[in-house]
């Protein structure tokens, strides 16, 4: 009996053993994954006391500047930053005289340390237009051609004014057409079939003879009545055609003795003005109206004349240069061949 009970004893110890083994193991290998899981540690050369940190000076946002905005000198200060963090070929700024006529061009926030690649010089950032519209403007496309561009002359930096002419005609108020109208009469033929006539309201009953009254139609269309007048003034030009760079078309393949054919000039279809955002509106509204627009390039150093003029129309052309409307003679002139 004593022999199976040492048996016994054995086998507990001998299982204990190895749970206990087991653990032992689990915890080794866990220490190793955690130990193999954390970030290497870079060791950080701190400054002895004796050791002196070597000091830049310069120059500092002292609140938040937006972009497309001057930078006044009061909005900048002058700091001693740690000159480690700006090597000598950085671009840093440390004078305030070195943002004259600056503007930024990026958001600049408080603290923010000033970069040269932070500003640009209004005017000079020829590939971003937002910089080169003057404040409180806002650029719009103007469609151009040889007549409307004055003949191609205006260049950027140029000062326009836009002439537009308006042609007015009669309308039905309540269709919202343009007069005449039509009229359609129901009648009925003897055999019970219904016809339908059309008729214009705008013919004019005429009675010559009381047996045979007769109605006079328009032979055409109603003519329209125009009005010229200047609109928008000193608009500026920003850019004289588009702003992305268009491909050139390929050459046409030449017959072998033949001349080269003369290249044709790329000529501008649109033009970048600068205006108020009122008569922004204006353009807009005269180009979908179909309204005729074209320009006028005002001469150098009378940019910011003010204009008053008035519009023209027939009547005013008849009054202004005293014209006067031929009468209805019997006779009139044969054109001879030379």
């Amino acid at each position: 009996m004593q022999e199976p009970r040492q048996r016994q004893q054995r086998q507990r110890l001998f299982i204990v053993g190895g749970i206990v083994l087991l653990l032992v193991v689990i915890g080794i290998a866990g220490g190793i994954y955690y130990y193999m899981s954390q970030p290497e540690e870079i060791p950080v050369e701190l400054p002895s006391e004796d050791e002196e940190i070597p000091m830049r000076e310069v120059l500092v946002a002292r609140q938040p500047i937006p972009r497309g905005s001057s930078l006044p000198f009061d909005a900048l200060q002058t700091e001693e930053r740690d000159a480690r963090q700006f090597p000598d070929d950085t671009d840093v700024l440390t004078r305030k005289n070195e943002t004259v006529n600056k503007i930024a061009i990026v958001e600049i926030p408080q603290g923010a340390v000033i970069y040269e690649s932070y500003l640009g010089g209004r005017g000079t950032l020829e590939e971003d237009a937002a910089f080169l519209i003057p404040p409180g403007h806002v650029m719009v496309a103007f469609p151009i051609n040889m007549t409307s561009s004055v003949a191609y002359a205006i260049k950027p930096g140029d000062v326009v004014d836009v002439l537009i002419s308006i042609s007015f005609v009669d309308i039905d108020p309540e269709f919202q057409t343009i007069l005449p109208n039509l009229s359609s009469f129901l009648s009925e033929d003897v055999d019970g079939t219904i016809q339908t006539t059309l008729y214009t309201e705008e013919g004019r009953l005429i009675i010559e003879d009381e047996d045979f009254p007769s109605i006079v139609y328009p032979s055409e269309r109603q003519r329209a009545r125009r009005a010229t007048q200047i609109t928008v003034q000193r608009a500026k030009v920003i850019r004289v055609g588009p702003w992305l760079e268009m491909p050139e078309p390929e050459p046409e393949p030449v017959e072998e003795g033949q001349p080269p054919p003369t290249p044709t000039p790329d000529v501008p279809k649109v033009t970048s003005l600068a205006v108020l955002p009122q008569e922004a509106l204006v353009l807009l509204w005269a180009k979908e109206t179909k309204a005729h627009m074209e320009l006028a390039l005002r001469a150098a150093g009378d940019e910011n004349a003010e204009q008053s003029t008035e519009a023209v129309t027939l009547q005013y052309m008849l009054t202004r240069f005293n014209l006067a409307i031929p009468p209805k003679l019997e006779f009139g002139i044969q054109r001879t061949s030379q």
